[in-house]
């Protein structure tokens, strides 16, 4: 039986057959052309003279014997080289001169009867250069402005610490401002102490009249490092941590008004703050911020009531109203509480007592006053609807809405006076105002709608100024005149516009 050859062994017979073949003709073709490098070269066609160049000048191929040769070739090299000793030592001259200019120890050879001296010239020596490099730390001389090779713009180099900054260092900006200072004298005082100066004083009246004296002072007197600010509910696991707790910040609202000093400014963040004790007491002046564009971002939920009694206050940006899980029809608590002359300003708040039977604010007693401007008063209860004043207490409300009370939307009583302007008074159980006992109120471009009282009721001896502008539905109590100065129209279909907004920057100045 005859045997046939695999595939495999045929393909290698055939390439070792087409080699012996490409070595006759190379072994013609070098016996015709020769062995000259330029003669083969020129018996090349172009392309192949392109491609034994690009292999080898563009893109050689090197072995790694021929690496490894190379290296030894080298070191076989330098180490034939015969040294220098000149220039050797002057390498070495100069190394040591850079030394001793950097202030480095060098290893040296002193006697035994020399060491003491010399380690008291090194103890010298390291003391004038530590003092050397913190006196150029305090007064910047260690910075220098260089130009940037990408940008060609100057920075701040700094020579010590290898530092570069694009910004005035600011070392040197408060060497400026000290210089600045004494040309200027206490008019250009610089902020840094001169806040921890008035850090000595009582925010009012201290602070408030270093305010004026120049826009410099006024920075320092007002500078927010003074400012409380108090930590809402939400953060209640970084408040309960005293070593994550900040300078002039707090757990609750009582706590910052226990550490208050008259004057002072206290910040509420975004969020909720619980008050549950039955009274809070401010018999201080007080400024209270919040969110000034939306009040709804800051919510006090009041178990009590708030008492002021200090004899000035402001408070802006802050919702006021009863948590639902204390809410009791029966609970006769007002939301907030003028008494004993005490004055409190208010802008862009909302008040909600909902929940109580009581009105949602009292003001009472002489010389209590509130200036109020777009103040939200709502969910009052049927003894005493929205506002109450009483008692010589004074009251004056500019674009404040006083709507969906359980009672009436404004009482005066005993000798009291109340301006509203631009108000809106609507959806109301009782009357939208009510006058009585000698009371005095000047109305102005109010709208008095919706009422299930009626528009207003005015009892004898009791003065309304000539009212201008004023709008109110046809809804009237039985018995009840027509108000002069109000026009009826149909409360659902009326809208009015006002724009009378410029006034709110001045009341905010003020």
């Amino acid at each position: 039986m005859k045997s046939n050859s695999s595939p495999t062994k045929q393909s290698e017979n055939q390439e070792e057959t087409a080699e012996e073949e490409m070595e006759k003709e190379f072994s013609a073709w070098q016996s015709k052309i020769g062995i000259d490098a330029s003669t083969i070269e020129a018996s090349l066609s172009p392309t192949e003279r392109y491609g034994l160049r690009f292999r080898e000048v563009i893109n050689p191929f090197y072995s790694m014997f021929y690496y490894s040769e190379q290296q030894r070739m080298g070191e076989a090299t330098s180490m034939e080289e015969e040294w220098n000793v000149e220039e050797i030592e002057q390498e070495k001259a100069e190394e040591e001169r850079r030394a001793m200019e950097d202030g480095d120890l060098l290893v040296t050879h002193p006697k035994p009867e020399m060491l003491p001296r010399q380690r008291q010239l090194y103890i010298r020596e390291r003391a004038r250069l530590r003092a050397e490099k913190l006196r150029r730390k305090l007064t910047g001389g260690n910075w220098s402005t260089k130009i940037d090779g990408t940008s060609n713009q100057p920075f701040w180099y700094n020579s010590d610490t290898g530092e570069s900054i694009w910004d005035k260092p600011k070392v040197l900006v408060e060497a400026e401002a000290d210089e600045f200072a004494h040309q200027k004298q206490w008019n250009a005082v610089p902020l840094k102490p001169l806040v921890h100066i008035m850090g000595f004083l009582l925010s009012y009246p201290d602070r408030m009249a270093c305010a004026p004296v120049c826009r410099n002072w006024c920075a320092g007197a007002n500078h927010f490092s003074f400012v409380r600010h108090v930590l809402p509910i939400e953060m209640n696991p970084l408040a309960m941590d005293d070593s994550k707790l900040d300078h002039n910040h707090y757990r609750s609202i009582s706590d910052a008004l226990d550490a208050s000093l008259p004057g002072d400014t206290i910040e509420l963040g975004d969020g909720h703050y619980w008050l549950n004790d039955p009274y809070l007491f401010v018999n201080i002046p007080l400024r209270i911020i919040g969110d000034e564009n939306d009040p709804s971002h800051v919510v006090v939920e009041l178990s009590g009531t708030i008492v002021w009694k200090g004899q000035g206050g402001w408070m802006e940006g802050v919702t006021l109203r009863r948590p639902r899980i204390s809410s009791n029809a029966k609970a006769l608590k007002h939301t907030l509480q003028i008494q004993n002359g005490g004055q409190f300003d208010m802008f862009n708040c909302v008040l909600n007592n909902e929940g109580s039977s009581a009105s949602v604010a009292l003001v009472s007693n002489a010389n209590s006053k509130g200036k109020w401007k777009k103040v939200e008063i709502k969910g009052g209860g049927q003894q005493g609807g929205g506002i109450l004043v009483e008692d010589n207490g004074t009251i004056e409300m500019i674009k404040c809405r006083i709507v969906s009370n359980h009672g009436d939307g404004v009482t005066c009583c005993d000798t009291t006076f109340v301006t509203l302007r631009d108000c809106e008074i609507e959806d109301n159980a009782g009357v939208g105002i009510s006058l009585m006992d000698s009371s005095h109120a000047c109305i102005e471009r109010t709208r008095v709608v919706r009422n299930n009282g009626g528009v207003m009721v005015k009892r004898k001896n009791c003065v309304c100024d000539p009212c201008i502008d004023n709008v109110c539905d046809l809804t009237l109590a039985k018995g009840q005149e027509v108000v002069p100065g109000f026009r009826f129209v149909d409360g659902v279909e009326y809208f009015d516009q006002y724009e009378n907004d410029a006034d709110d920057n001045q009341m905010l100045e003020s």
